[in-house]
């Protein structure tokens, strides 16, 4: 299931990958842009072929991490980073959803140690990994994950060659901090999305599913 989500997920990550090198080239050649000289541009595409060797190795690096890396970045500690960790001492009392007393009743006492509290949930999670709410908020959240750890990447690789072949320095040094602001943004989503798919399969077990 995992698996078959990633793949549907791939085309929006490489549309993005793909727009964010085009802000690029166009930051690039902006004088070319502004003029209209398609030509020229067209005979420059060689001036952005590093970072789109770049961007090929992302998608490679992004393929290669671990469940576990890709949630120590989207959720910033080293320690039990997957959302699971969390499930019982904190998301599932945070959403009005999740009928704890249910929970309780029908596992007994929920544990409050993180891998134990994963290792349930999981559990959880693996009996109803079809049900379509799941599935649609378990695509957000890897979709948002996989894009919160590419948007990491292009601080580094296109940030730093926007720092060299960006003309203007205040462009360059605005274009990094823009790029740094998509980190971020994607990184609370993917926290976000992540706490819900918790939420959700709780929510779903304490009704009796």
């Amino acid at each position: 299931m995992t698996g078959s989500l990633k793949g549907v997920n791939n085309v929006g990550l490489y549309a993005l990958m793909a727009a964010n090198l085009a802000v690029f080239y166009m930051l690039v050649k902006g004088n070319a842009v502004l003029a209209g000289d398609w030509i020229a541009l067209a005979r420059n595409l060689r001036a952005v072929l590093p970072a789109g060797v770049g961007l090929a190795l992302m998608g490679i690096v992004n393929a290669q991490l671990s469940a576990e890396a890709k949630s120590r970045i989207v959720f910033m500690r080293w320690n039990n980073p997957l959302p699971g960790c969390e499930a019982f001492t904190r998301y599932a009392l945070s959403d009005p959803r999740v009928d704890i007393g249910a929970l309780e009743r029908k596992y007994g006492p929920l544990p409050t140690d993180h891998r134990k509290q994963n290792t349930l949930w999981f559990r959880l999670y693996k009996s109803i990994d079809s049900e379509p709410a799941v599935v649609q908020v378990h695509r957000g959240f890897l979709f948002a994950r996989d894009y919160t750890c590419l948007a990491l990447m292009m601080v580094v690789i296109l940030g730093g060659a926007g720092l060299f072949q960006i003309p203007a320095t205040g462009t360059a040094l605005t274009y990094l901090a823009l790029l740094a602001l998509q980190f971020l943004f994607a990184g609370r989503a993917a926290r976000n999305c992540g706490r819900r798919l918790v939420t959700t399969v709780l929510a779903i077990k304490g009704a009796g599913r």
